[in-house]
């Protein structure tokens, strides 16, 4: 199946921008141009909100769930299916290593689809005994809410779409779902999966078009039933303010700065291996990826000593390679972004233990590429600690005890996600019941799956994702209630 497709999808139809309109993309490892993407108009994505609407009302709406689990089901076998193929194209648009592309983001795309096209038949009401007897019953039903206008990051294009659309159509809802402008392929190949499983026309709809354009339709529009969107805190906190004045709920997840905490008894070697993945998984480009290691006072030489010299030998190059672990970042934006960050680094007295170098010539001369960068002696009132890079950027700090531990680990105004790193599971437990974060792993970071809910705390976002909890939100509850009296009831 040739996947790559340069316009957007309206009702099922493939649709080129009406004013001309495109956006160039790039590879982020070469420079090289990989596709001119249409832009809609505002119009057009009136066009797509209406399509979603009829589609809600006349097709999918009405029809049987078990009906509508048929077809994702089709769609998450059309995604494997289609591995390499759309695994080339994220890595390509994205940069990030090819091995992750293919083993984690492509087949989590499935796995989403497949695991809400199961549970999709298990959205049930409830009876709920009434205080009148047998003479009146009482019971719930859920239905969809309508239609959704879902928003994603650029750094997990593929892996997100499939979250907010497997969660809004397997409840019965319909979709408008922007990507990324810096990586729209892998949610436009999308498109063409749908139309292979005979998802019905305008049941998703996938619309290229500017952030603030699909924005303030999505905030403006009567038929917009609830706006879910992942990206900045900044960004979603604005689109909130704006669905407010039409009472449109939102689902936001939005940044993090997630903590690991090295306890004084932790397995030092497996700690180290483990939050090396929770760093620098996809070039650090991660919402809950690891950004603040903090170490207990009496390991933290044993394991900053290990943990820096592995983050050197982590092998930096073209993503398409099967023997690269970390590819390039997304822009030329973003690597300056990042650059800046470590410059504030170094300037404000941490200590650079490794990288914060650009690389530059040979394979690298074209690309958007940084050494893995690690900062010892960090403190909490330097930026790297408390603002969110969204890079291959971690920094070290050193507590003195479990208490501290904590109360670094806290000290952010975000709460998405955290890591605990001990062997002692009382501690453990008592830890995790502390830390704020929506997410706690034990002993792992950056494990997520479909059944497991996704919520952030603090400035991380409104509500969650995942799990059957986030398939439940995407419904309303309507209660019905039956008279059953033998005799007319009569007050006056």
């Amino acid at each position: 199946m040739n996947l790559l497709t340069e316009k957007f999808y309206i009702d099922g139809k493939w649709v080129e921008s009406d004013s001309g309109k495109t956006v160039t993309i790039i590879n982020p490892a070469n420079g090289q141009i990989l596709a001119n993407v249409h832009q809609a108009s505002k119009e057009q994505i009136k066009q797509a909100i209406a399509a979603a609407d009829k589609a809600f009302k006349e097709t999918w709406g009405p029809m049987p769930a078990i009906q509508r689990s048929r077809i994702m089901h089709k769609i998450a076998n059309l995604i494997n299916e289609n591995i390499e193929g759309l695994s080339a194209i994220e890595t390509n648009n994205v940069g990030k290593p090819i091995i992750e592309s293919r083993n984690v983001d492509i087949p989590g795309a499935a796995d989403t689809f497949e695991f809400f096209a199961n549970v999709s038949v298990d959205i049930l009401g409830n009876t709920i005994p009434s205080p009148f007897g047998n003479a009146v019953m009482d019971y719930t039903i859920r239905e969809p809410l309508g239609v959704i206008g879902a928003i994603t990051p650029w750094n997990f294009p593929l892996l997100l779409a499939a979250r907010k659309i497997a969660t809004s159509i397997a409840a019965g809802n319909t979709i408008v779902i922007k990507p990324a402008s810096l990586t729209p392929l892998s949610t436009l190949a999308l498109g063409k999966i749908f139309d292979a499983a005979g998802l019905p026309a305008g049941v998703v709809n996938i619309v290229t078009a500017s952030g603030r354009d699909i924005g303030e339709a999505f905030a403006s529009s009567t038929t917009i039933h609830e706006v879910t969107f992942t990206g900045s805190t900044s960004t979603g906190t604005e689109l909130m303010r704006q669905c407010a004045s039409s009472r449109i709920p939102c689902t936001l997840e939005l940044g993090g700065k997630s903590p690991a905490v090295i306890c004084e008894d932790c397995d030092v070697e497996e700690a180290v291996a483990g939050t090396l993945f929770g760093v620098f998984i996809n070039q650090g480009e991660c919402c809950c990826g690891l950004t603040r290691l903090i170490v207990h006072q009496n390991v933290y030489d044993e394991f900053t000593s290990k943990f820096v010299s592995a983050a050197k030998k982590i092998r930096v190059g073209n993503p398409m390679d099967e023997k690269t672990q970390m590819g390039p970042v997304v822009d030329a934006g973003h690597l300056e972004t990042v650059m800046e960050y470590i410059d504030s680094g170094k300037s404000q007295g941490a200590t650079l233990a490794c990288g914060g170098i650009r690389l530059a010539g040979d394979e690298f001369a074209k690309g958007f590429f940084v050494e893995p960068t690690v900062f010892t002696n960090v403190t909490p009132d330097m930026r790297i600690w408390r603002e969110e890079i969204f890079g291959p950027v971690v920094t070290i700090t050193k507590a003195k005890d479990n208490d501290e531990l904590i109360e670094l680990a806290n000290d952010t105004d975000y709460g998405l996600a955290a890591s605990i790193w001990t062997k002692n599971l009382k501690t453990a437990h008592w830890m995790s019941a502390k830390i704020e974060a929506g997410t706690v792993w034990f002993n792992l970071h950056n494990f997520l799956f479909p059944a497991a809910p996704y919520c952030g705390f603090k400035a991380s976002g409104v509500g969650g994702e995942l799990g059957k909890q986030s398939l439940i939100a995407m419904t309303k509850t309507k209660n019905v209630m039956i008279n059953l009296m033998q005799d007319t009831f009569k007050w006056y």
